[in-house]
């Protein structure tokens, strides 16, 4: 019997080895499905995980509203500064002489106090005129002529009212015209770049530039099968690449309605605080959602395994 069997021809041993194989091949997809499903229940699946970018929320390029000269640069590129900081200063010379000329006619009250002085003795004048023209002792003409005088004295001295409040108007404007000559910086974030030096003419240039790093903006371009899955006010982790393994909460703030026929996909915002200045912008980072990644073209399970599997 043992004779027999070794007798078996090797061409229908071959066809045996190769069904063998063909089992196993057909068996292999399967099992390594469900060796991911069972590592992910082991491990925790994590969320849907996309690409994303870090950037400043706004950038800023400073310039100057008058024409003149850098005097000074109060800041060098990368530093922190505040809404409302000096950042520069240009040639003033004759706006600090302006200056000083109106505070001294708005402080004087000299003419004032004359036109004052000249009202007081007109109406003393009146009350005398009045007392003589009822003794009889002076005629109406006189009393008259009092009381125009005290009329006269009145407008001069509210026309010295309105010289000193138009002298408090020159002084705010002469103070406007020197404020133009500082610049400040209209946000809080940081020096991006200097265009200028001391020096040279600010007109028509920029000075520097500035960015917005609190809060900041994280954009992504997101597939097709994730529209509808975002939405507005969702709360987003996000993993920056600096600072490296630690892992920041973001807010979206704007998903794009329109889908990009071309590439397939659409546009997501969303709004990142940094207040502690963590974070740097323009860095990459990955933006991983509450909810599992969707299945893209529609394939289930049998989406991964090969095309001549399934048929069988």
């Amino acid at each position: 019997m043992k004779n027999e069997l070794t007798r078996i021809p090797n061409h229908c041993r071959s066809r045996a080895r190769v069904a063998a194989r063909a089992r196993t091949a057909l068996h292999r997809p399967l099992v390594a499905l469900l060796l991911l499903v069972l590592l992910g229940a082991a491990f925790g699946a994590r969320g849907a995980e996309l690409d994303c970018l870090v950037k400043p929320e706004v950038y800023v390029e400073l310039s100057s509203a008058v024409d003149s000269v850098l005097e000074d640069i109060l800041v060098e590129t990368g530093d922190v500064v505040k809404r409302g900081q000096p950042l520069a200063q240009l040639e003033a010379s004759v706006e600090r002489a302006r200056v000083k000329l109106a505070r001294l006619q708005a402080k004087s009250d000299s003419d004032i106090q004359n036109r004052r002085e000249q009202l007081r003795y007109a109406k003393r004048y009146l009350k005398r005129m009045a007392e003589l023209l009822e003794q009889n002792s002076v005629s109406q003409y006189e009393k008259d002529k009092a009381e125009t005088e005290v009329a006269l004295a009145q407008i001069e001295l509210n026309k010295a009212r309105e010289k000193k409040r138009i002298a408090e108007v020159n002084l705010e404007l002469a103070m406007t015209q020197l404020e133009l000559r500082t610049l400040k910086s209209p946000i809080d974030g940081i020096v991006v770049d200097r265009y200028a030096e001391v020096g040279e003419s600010v007109r028509d240039r920029s000075i520097m530039k500035l960015a917005q790093v609190d809060p900041l903006k994280v954009e992504l371009i997101a597939p097709t099968e994730f529209f509808g899955l975002i939405e507005k006010g969702m709360q987003v982790e996000i993993y920056p690449e600096q600072p490296a393994n630690q892992v920041f909460t973001a807010t979206v703030t704007l998903v794009d309605q329109l889908i990009d026929p071309a590439s397939g996909s659409f546009t997501v915002r969303m709004e990142l605080p940094n207040p502690d200045d963590q974070l740097v912008g323009g860095v990459n980072c990955i933006a991983q959602f509450g909810f599992d990644a969707p299945v893209s073209g529609g394939a289930g399970l049998y989406g991964a395994l090969p095309a001549d599997t399934v048929t069988q």
